[in-house]
């Protein structure tokens, strides 16, 4: 073979090699680059969903945290809740004992007419008779039921939030306020419309010290938003029973009394056939009082 011809053979191939290196290194580059430039915007995204879960897992975990918080205050109602169901019950159980007493006393023949309104008042100093006994049970299951109604408003009210804070009315503490909870009297408006008597028996049923009730249920009244007012509870005729109506109808003064007809009161004060019952002395004992009150020698009120 011809020594020239195989030379050249020989460079031709040595440089065919060369360029086909040359071109595959700068061909693997370009796609290096490339792959490279794909490589690294996968991991951006990568991080960005890696960033996206971990918010959403902390979203979650401050969720859980409210839930448990919302869950622990739902108890705390629920338990709240119990305690005002159970006090429906009791007030209910209380009026049904004392409808069968007020029967028994029917069936025995105890007369009803004729009784004073401020029974507790004359039972305070002495009267025991069986008629003033009857009347006073009367009146203190009227009580009852205003202070049942009070119980189903509160119920209603706080079915989603907790009471009021009872610890304001003067007199009352901490250890006062509790009892009331327990006894689910949780506002106001409950210590407002309950028996002065009643009001004691939950808080202190065997202290030996007096407590002032009545200034807690008028204090009560004004905290529960109802209008200053003088004390109808003075008027002869006019007990707490007969007074709450009053006050819940808006007549809180002697002289909104005053200038009231006669069937004008019978009509909010609803008595009882058996009540004795003398709206036209109450009038005038009112225009009496109210303007003592303008000349401020108003001295007589309990409150």
């Amino acid at each position: 073979m011809n020594p020239i011809f195989l030379w050249w053979l020989t460079l031709g191939a040595l440089i065919g090699f060369v360029l086909e290196w040359i071109w595959d290194w700068v061909w693997f580059r370009g796609r290096r680059r490339a792959v490279s430039v794909e490589v690294d915007s996968t991991i951006a995204t990568l991080q960005r969903e890696r960033d996206r879960y971990a918010a959403d897992l902390k979203a979650c975990g401050d969720q859980r945290a409210t839930l448990e918080r919302d869950l622990s205050v739902a108890r705390g109602q629920l338990t709240e809740l119990d305690g005002l169901r159970a006090r429906l019950a009791e007030l209910q159980a209380e009026n049904t004992r004392l409808r069968a007493e007020l029967d028994a006393a029917r069936a025995n023949g105890v007369p009803l007419g004729g009784v004073p309104e401020q029974i507790l008042a004359a039972n305070a100093v002495g009267g025991n008779d069986d008629s003033a006994q009857v009347a006073s049970l009367r009146e203190y299951n009227l009580a009852m039921y205003d202070e049942l109604e009070a119980s189903r408003r509160a119920l209603a009210r706080f079915s989603g939030g907790r009471g009021d804070p009872l610890i304001d009315i003067d007199g009352v503490g901490p250890v006062y306020q509790q009892k009331l909870y327990d006894a689910g009297i949780v506002t106001f408006e409950q210590v407002a419309a309950m028996h002065p008597e009643r009001l004691r028996a939950v808080v202190a049923p065997n202290a030996t010290f007096e407590l002032d009730t009545a200034r807690w249920i008028a204090h009560a009244r004004q905290l529960a938003g109802q209008p200053s007012r003088d004390p109808l509870i003075d008027i002869n005729g006019i007990g707490p029973v007969y007074e709450q109506r009053l006050l819940n109808a808006g007549v809180s003064s002697f002289a909104q009394l005053a200038a009231m007809s006669p069937q004008e009161i019978r009509a909010i004060i609803n008595p009882e056939p058996w009540q004795n019952v003398d709206p036209e002395a109450w009038i005038a004992e009112a225009r009496v009082l109210a303007q003592q009150v303008r000349d401020g020698t108003y001295r007589k009120g309990r409150y």
